[in-house]
């Protein structure tokens, strides 16, 4: 294989078809490098739903099969033996949809790839800081994902990197997020969590997946490292403005303190999204300059919140 087909490109394994999983195929398929003839790229689909697809599923995986793209049946859920045997065939994996697995399934995944000798892997650490925020952020809440970077980091067969994107910036305009919220008289509510002055780092799923198919064909990329990207990086004072400005409403404002965040925590202690608000509120290792990120300095134009909000959300 060529220099410009480094060898983890030979046969790719994608995990999870939702909003990242989904684009990150697209942007595999797309690039200048893909090759189908030197690159195969496949889907992992829980078998219940390949032999038994709802009608959006059915259209999805029809769609995907057109495109060239292998749909193959496996459960991240299932023993790591068996994981090992079924990741064994790939040269790289990509894991795009782990936010709803059980506790202990990321390491379980990792010390399975390990095991199989795949040569390139980019685990579900998409997101923020992880070792900026610690084992302590948020109530313990990404030791896991520590613990999966430890694993990575002590050995040498496996190659992987991970991508710090920020948040999703869809993410930021869910309404159960609480920061943005259209309200009946026409005006647009942003909250910032703790404070007008505290930055964050906002990447979409579909460039993040053009960043991840570029770190994939390119043999000089960076690896065993995390990768930093960033559509955008502001305050929640200047993302209000850009808020107001690409809806062209007026903006109400609020603040939830990181004290107040908290104590909504506490009452509820079981709820991952009071959890989420509280280690953003916090502030550490939710934001980086755009201009230092590697997917600058790689000259890659980002899209940024205005012109996401413009098409998605005006």
């Amino acid at each position: 294989m060529s220099p410009e087909h480094p060898p983890r490109t030979r046969s790719i394994l994608v995990i999870g078809a939702g909003e990242l999983g989904s684009a990150i195929l697209h942007a595999l398929i797309s690039h200048p490098r893909y090759n189908p003839q030197s690159t195969s790229i496949t889907l992992l689909v829980r078998p219940a739903t390949l032999s038994n697809p709802s009608p959006e599923k059915s259209k999805q995986q029809s769609d995907l099969r057109a495109l060239g793209i292998i749909l193959a049946p496996g459960d991240v859920e299932s023993s790591e033996e068996e994981l090992t045997t079924l990741f064994r065939p790939y040269s790289s994996v990509i894991h795009a949809g782990g936010m709803a697995l059980p506790p202990g399934s990321l390491l379980k995944l990792t010390r399975a790839i390990l095991a199989a000798d795949v040569q390139y892997y980019v685990p579900w650490q998409h997101g923020v800081d992880y070792d900026a925020i610690t084992r302590r952020g948020g109530q313990g809440m990404f030791a896991e994902k520590i613990d999966v970077r430890d694993l990575l980091r002590s050995q040498s067969s496996t190659q992987w990197v991970v991508l710090s994107c920020g948040v999703f910036m869809s993410f930021l305009f869910q309404e159960f997020w609480g920061v943005v919220l259209r309200l009946p008289d026409g005006k647009v509510q942003t909250t910032a969590l703790n404070s007008w002055d505290d930055v964050i780092t906002t990447t979409t799923a579909e460039d993040i997946a053009r960043c991840t198919a570029e770190l994939m064909y390119n043999a000089d990329t960076p690896v065993n490292r995390p990768v930093y990207i960033a559509g955008d990086t502001l305050t929640y004072g200047q993302f209000a403005e850009v808020v107001g400005r690409a809806m062209g409403r007026e903006v109400v404002r609020q603040v939830w303190p990181l004290e107040y965040l908290r104590k909504e925590s506490q009452k509820d202690p079981v709820d991952k999204i009071k959890r989420y608000r509280v280690v953003f509120a916090e502030g550490k290792g939710l934001s980086w300059p755009k201009e230092e990120t590697w997917s600058a300095k790689h000259g890659m134009d980002l899209m940024g919140v205005e012109e996401w909000v413009r098409r998605n959300f005006a």
